[in-house]
């Protein structure tokens, strides 16, 4: 689904990597036809080192609300959702060891509550990730080898 971005308003409730794809749930408003919905998009192809290095700069903030060095963090996704006044993130993260899940983290933050030191921080790493989605969702984002292996076919 291609959306005008100039006549929507688009927050995202979700963002993931799984299997190496992107999942990523948009709750859109428009507001000529005072419309709300909310819409899935997943990608089939996968995601661009760009892509996962902005999602895995969010380990940051793993480890700092734990207060503690994870070694081999491995940012999966994160969901926002209403919270009274704010709103609740929660960041997935894992441990993962070949084909094993060693360890799964739920870290949860209130966006405009918690006195979190790094917040600023953490709005420009999400800022960044949700950017770097609109890239597939809008732009349709695939890897540069595609059309060479069309042709090539």
């Amino acid at each position: 689904m291609i959306l005008d971005i100039n006549k929507t308003e688009a927050q995202f409730a979700h963002i993931s990597i799984k299997n190496n794809q992107l999942k990523a749930i948009v709750n859109v408003y428009q507001p000529e036809t005072n419309d709300a919905f909310q819409y899935t998009y997943r990608n089939d192809a996968p995601v661009h080192e760009e892509f996962t290095d902005t999602v895995s700069r969010l380990g940051f903030h793993v480890e700092q609300l734990l207060g503690q060095t994870i070694p081999h963090l491995a940012v999966e996704g994160y969901y926002r959702q209403p919270s009274g006044d704010s709103e609740l993130l929660t960041i997935y993260a894992a441990i993962r060891s070949e084909r094993v899940c060693r360890l799964n983290f739920a870290v949860r933050v209130h966006l405009g509550a918690e006195d979190y030191p790094h917040m600023d921080r953490l709005l420009d790493d999400l800022a960044r990730c949700e950017a770097e989605a609109l890239k597939y969702i809008h732009e349709d984002k695939r890897f540069g080898c595609e059309m060479f292996i069309q042709f090539a076919a």
